[in-house]
């Protein structure tokens, strides 16, 4: 089994201490542990080249397309990041500013996401929910995610220690029986509308949206072959027309 764990921090900080355990306290699994803050990622230009034309179209030429490539080698990721005003990072907030396209035309649908957040108190919810609410777009997995109160190493006692300690190994386990059992998450009909808005568009726009016309063209209910009820497909098309005259 092969696992990519992102550490959003710029610093080896709290975040990073928790994926190390993991990775000392698995030493069967191949895991790889990457600091964003270590590999050459400039900054997202905003330009909108990737969703438009293609990934491959984008002016900046850095490990992007590295990282990418671990995620696809892998069979599941886990991104850690601390809690900065009650969100991620910017170093983190970037990358996925850099992967945004995988939005418009996700690729990961077999692959399992875990999101890691550490803090201090008040917002450490607010990471996690952003983190699995982007991967469950670029179609991954999203196994229940884990908050980990964390305290300055002077003030923060053994028994919190230990606590967490169990709350990662107890949440890393779940991670690696969801991935074992290969238990996929059903298409949500949030999902199913979401593929109808963008491939209606990016049919009525093809000069435009290139990069999403030739994704979705040959595509007929959803991403992948799978069962869609007449329900969900009901509503899609009804959200589709709405959108649509609006």
């Amino acid at each position: 089994m092969r696992i990519l764990a992102i550490c959003g921090s710029p610093r080896k900080g709290n975040s990073y201490s928790v994926l190390n355990y993991i990775k000392e306290n698995y030493p069967a699994i191949d895991f790889k542990l990457l600091m964003l803050n270590e590999v050459n990622l400039n900054s997202c230009k905003g330009c909108y080249t990737c969703v438009l034309l293609g990934e491959e179209k984008c002016p900046l030429k850095d490990d992007r397309d590295m990282i990418v490539q671990e995620m696809i080698d892998v069979d599941g990721i886990v991104s850690a990041s601390p809690t900065y005003a009650t969100q991620v990072p910017g170093i983190l907030k970037n990358f996925i500013d850099r992967i945004s396209y995988f939005g418009h035309r996700p690729r990961f649908f077999d692959k399992f996401s875990m999101s890691i957040a550490t803090g201090a108190g008040y917002g450490i919810d607010e990471p996690n929910k952003y983190m699995n609410k982007m991967f469950s777009g670029f179609g991954f997995s999203v196994v229940p995610s884990l908050e980990l109160q964390v305290l300055p190493k002077k003030i923060m006692s053994e028994k919190r220690k230990e606590d967490n300690q169990k709350k990662i190994i107890k949440a890393f386990d779940v991670f690696i029986d969801r991935i074992k059992k290969k238990k996929r998450d059903k298409p949500s009909r949030e999902m199913v509308i979401v593929f109808n808005i963008f491939k209606t568009v990016s049919k009525l726009c093809k000069d435009v949206y290139k990069a999403d016309y030739e994704y979705y063209k040959d595509k007929t209910d959803y991403y992948y072959d799978t069962k869609i009820s007449f329900y969900q497909k009901l509503v899609a098309k009804s959200v589709v027309n709405t959108v649509m005259k609006g």
